[in-house]
């Protein structure tokens, strides 16, 4: 049984707080601390669970009166609306790993098949429709982020998709005939393609991008902002403009996983 939040977390926050501010806060370097002893942290945890358990309960009113006051608690740099939806999604999500931020605003469609691995960050807004998502380790997924729904979406550890980027899941295929409005038409009018948008280790995507159904952006690829990515790219390839140009290539990430 796990802290929502464990030392770990803390020991992240304070050592960005000494490289940006030059000191930590005292606060946060006594819960880190204080988070270290079991015999403080294991009746933590077993007060969380039930805090959760009680927040994620599927009563009629109250569980949609729970949700609007959850998700519009105030985020960063605010912490309580952090912990109190940590608390919330570890009950309602499909995998949920400590030391996870979901911010103010975030939208899941389908959240029993959503997974989110330790230290990833849902941003302000962010809206995931598709069928299933899985978020690695150290990613962030900025403000008003939209995956739209329909196939599966999947960014490993270490990637980021910067703010306003459009992941698209499915689309209207232009063949046969097939009418191409969207969900309303009748289904034999439609030829609807669904694919897994994959974003693999390292990769960064720009502000504005935006992935089409079935695109692979290999590991460390670098998609510039606005750019609109139709196939696949090259690992540390740098990828801009409208016809999706590679650029060159990045160097690839010295340090260790951690």
């Amino acid at each position: 049984m796990e802290l929502v939040f464990n030392h770990r977390m803390f020991q992240h926050i304070n050592e960005s707080a000494i490289k940006e501010r030059g000191r930590a806060s005292r606060a946060m370097v006594m819960a880190e601390k204080a988070l270290r002893y079991r015999a403080l942290a294991l009746p933590l945890a077993l007060f969380e669970h039930l805090v959760g358990f009680l927040l994620a309960l599927p009563i009629p009113i109250y569980g949609g009166i729970v949700y609007a006051t959850i998700t519009s608690m105030r985020g960063l740099p605010h912490f309580l609306g952090m912990y109190v939806r940590a608390l919330y999604y570890r009950s309602k999500l499909g995998l949920m790993e400590p030391n996870v931020f979901i911010d103010q605003g975030v939208f899941f469609a389908y959240p029993r098949q959503v997974e989110l691995k330790e230290f990833s960050y849902i941003d302000k807004n962010v809206i995931i429709m598709s069928r299933t998502a899985r978020v690695g380790r150290r990613v962030h997924i900025a403000p008003r982020v939209f995956v739209s729904g329909g196939g599966d979406f999947e960014i490993e550890d270490y990637a980021c998709i910067a703010t306003n980027s459009n992941i698209i899941t499915s689309t209207e295929v232009l063949k046969d005939g097939a009418r191409c409005s969207g969900p309303m038409v009748s289904a034999d009018q439609r030829n609807v393609f669904r694919g897994k948008v994959l974003i693999r280790k390292d990769a960064f995507i720009g502000a504005n991008a935006t992935l089409l159904p079935g695109v692979t952006v290999e590991p460390g690829s670098v998609v510039g902002a606005g750019v609109t990515v139709a196939k696949d790219t090259a690992p540390w390839g740098i990828y801009v403009g409208a016809k999706t140009q590679q650029l060159g290539e990045r160097q690839p990430v010295k340090w260790p996983d951690n």
